[in-house]
């Protein structure tokens, strides 16, 4: 399907509706990264990708709450008189706190970590666009969470396709260079994990205290 000039999830008209327009934006996000995340690049706004983010987050952690259930039904019919309890009580609580947490982590991953990113690729020359148009990426770039649901191994390749994602992504939405978009990214991961090995040893520091 040919695409306009915004995502299908910003010109659902285009694409027949939500859900159709959703699923060509994780289709397009996910497998042919370059042409949709030069389409993110012609936007400011904001609203859409976020939403987008949180959708997928949210989807994900569903998917994965309900196959965790199938596989337990078995242990429930054994144990009847758990079984509506846990279907009650635990399953509902536990999809509410996920979904929750859903949208807090797309939040806190798009203005925390992009606006850390941003700063990085204006450090390496290639921040062509605003600020608006690198959280657009990072919301975007959550696409590949779906993967999470795959047992063992969903969330090393949900990390590493996502990154793989924002590269693409900062590269083409900013118009920029390849590398500039490397640089950013693995240096924002490494500030990341400097900040954590910091905290981490003043909490042991304190504790010896």
């Amino acid at each position: 399907m040919a695409m306009g000039n915004l995502p299908p999830f910003e010109d659902m008209g285009t694409y027949g509706g939500f859900f159709p327009a959703l699923l060509q934006t994780w289709v397009s996000a996910c497998f042919r990264p370059t042409e949709f995340f030069k389409l993110v690049g012609n936007s400011h706004d904001l609203i859409p990708a976020l939403l987008f983010g949180v959708l997928i987050v949210c989807i994900s952690f569903v998917i994965e709450e309900m196959g965790k259930l199938v596989f337990r039904t078995p242990i429930l019919m054994i144990r009847k008189e758990k079984i509506v309890r846990f279907l009650g009580v635990g399953v509902v609580s536990s999809v509410w706190f996920g979904l929750l947490l859903g949208w807090l982590s797309v939040l806190l991953e798009v203005f925390i970590f992009g606006v850390i990113v941003h700063l990085f690729l204006i450090l390496f020359g290639g921040a062509n666009q605003g600020l608006t148009v690198t959280l657009r990426v990072i919301a975007y770039s959550h696409a590949p969470e779906i993967f999470a649901v795959i047992p063992f191994v969903g969330n090393n390749i949900t990390t590493i396709w996502s990154t793989v994602l924002k590269i693409i992504g900062l590269a083409a939405a900013h118009r920029t260079d390849i590398w500039r978009a490397v640089l950013a990214v693995l240096a924002r991961t490494l500030c990341f994990y400097v900040c954590v090995y910091v905290i981490g040893t003043v909490v042991k520091r304190q504790r010896r205290l």
